[in-house]
């Protein structure tokens, strides 16, 4: 099993946590046989969307953290279903501009064998770490069926700061792209 080690846990749906808006590490850790796919999605303040995932992907743009969206997705791991010590990592260096970030993941292995399972049995979780040693965990522990998790969204449009809040949401292809800022033009 996959340990997440923070300093607070989101476990429960629509849990949230005050994050800063600059240098968060975003790191989704799972041991099981299963290649997962770590992805943001986001909408900026001024309307624009966009997504960060593996150029492997069709319109796939890993992003940058020195230019617009200030979002870095690190190399693919699991590939081939391979178990162990998977980790995949988004570096986000500025949220300033953004209203809505998605973490998400897809189970590329079933969703290539068009296999419905739940996210629960592949030990899975994101980290989000700040600049500080400041840390929250999000297990992903949906029990529903499907090929994309929306494991977590961070909110930036109250004056308070940014959110972040456990989604543990499981959706279909279709879904998704009409419901995600950014996912239509990707995964549709």
């Amino acid at each position: 099993m996959a340990e997440l080690k923070a300093k607070v846990t989101l476990g429960k749906k629509g849990d949230e946590a005050y994050i800063p808006i600059h240098k968060l590490i975003v790191t989704l850790h799972w041991t099981a046989n299963v290649d997962l796919d770590l992805m943001a999605f986001y909408k900026t303040n001024d309307g624009r969307t966009g997504a960060v995932l593996s150029a492997n992907y069709p319109g796939g743009n890993q992003g940058s953290l020195s230019s617009f969206p200030y979002i870095k997705l690190s190399q693919d791991a699991g590939v081939g279903a391979r178990g162990g010590d998977n980790q995949e990592e988004l570096g986000i260096s500025k949220l300033d501009k953004m209203a809505e970030v998605y973490i998400c993941t897809i189970n590329y292995t079933d969703a290539s064998a068009r296999k419905d399972s739940s996210f629960s049995d592949y030990d899975g979780g994101v980290v989000v770490r700040d600049d500080r040693g400041e840390s929250v965990a999000i297990p992903l522990d949906a029990t529903e069926k499907g090929h994309i998790a929306i494991i977590a969204k961070i909110d930036n449009t109250s004056p308070i700061g940014a959110k972040l809040i456990n989604e543990n949401r499981i959706v279909s292809l279709g879904k998704f792209a009409s419901s995600i800022p950014g996912a239509e033009n990707i995964l549709g």
